[in-house]
């Protein structure tokens, strides 16, 4: 076989993944809120939040009341899931969040410090995130790793020094217990050290579920957050939390995107 005929080797740890969204914002929630923030939200998710199982049409009705507000990433009943998708290695994904930090236009600006991974669930691209993770150590960056908490991260993305804003689905999420709860990938991520337990509150048998959880798996460091996708919601939700979290010893965070933007993409 003639060499310009041979196959192209795509180095390891350097496939395409498919991307949704890449933005610069602050992060909406959590123990970061605020924080100037380059996002990168990977295409794709192993659960169904708000259906018990995926929607077979666009009209499948929602059986949670905990909905998902990132649905465009993985209902493909409701939303073409090709359009404006990019498929990028985890290089040209790094060079795209470079460009969006303004400090490289500007260099007097401050460095974005902060690497938000999003999705969807991002870790089932633990390739493109690992690179990542390694990219934003060697430039003095911080990568927050938004995840379902239903896959093991493993050693090296452990070793990478990454933070987990973990956020285990409720039974208001419609998703079925032996889906959304898995022990080891829990116990694993709780064993780094850098674990913040970020549940999306709707209701008040929410806060019950999430007080036996805390004392199933000895869960540290929990927030808070309100389900909603525009301003009023988050405040009402917010309000029916208030309370327990005092009581419980739980933070509670806002979704200030929300606030912001309402329910925009890419803020």
């Amino acid at each position: 076989m003639s060499a310009d005929l041979l196959p192209v080797a795509i180095p390891t740890g350097q496939r395409p993944a498919p991307i949704a969204e890449l933005f610069y914002s602050f992060q909406g929630e959590g123990v970061s809120l605020g924080r100037r923030a380059l996002f990168v939200r990977f295409l794709g998710c192993n659960l169904t939040c708000g259906y018990a199982e995926v929607p077979t049409s666009h009209d499948t009705p929602a059986q949670g009341s905990t909905l998902c507000d990132t649905e465009y990433t993985w209902n493909s009943t409701k939303h073409d899931l090709s359009a404006g998708v990019w498929h990028l290695t985890p290089q040209e994904i790094w060079d795209e969040l470079l460009q969006l930090d303004p400090t490289t236009a500007d260099p007097s600006l401050a460095q974005v410090d902060l690497i938000v991974v999003t999705g969807g669930e991002p870790l089932l691209h633990k390739d493109a995130v690992l690179h990542l993770a390694h990219q934003a150590r060697l430039t003095d960056r911080c990568v927050e790793i938004e995840t379902n908490a239903t896959i093991k991260p493993g050693p090296d993305l452990v070793a990478a020094g990454v933070a987990f804003n973990a956020g285990l689905k409720l039974a208001s999420s419609a998703v079925p217990r032996k889906k959304r709860i898995k022990p080891d990938a829990i116990m694993e991520i709780e064993a780094s050290g850098r674990a913040r337990w970020k549940f999306v509150v709707s209701t008040l048998d929410d806060l019950v579920e999430i007080a036996e959880l805390q004392a199933q798996f000895g869960l540290t460091e929990i927030w808070l957050s309100p389900e909603g996708t525009t301003p009023e919601r988050v405040v009402e939700q917010m309000r029916m939390a208030a309370a327990p979290a005092l009581e419980h010893g739980w933070n509670l965070t806002t979704r200030e995107h929300v606030l912001i933007w309402g329910g925009q993409r890419a803020r």
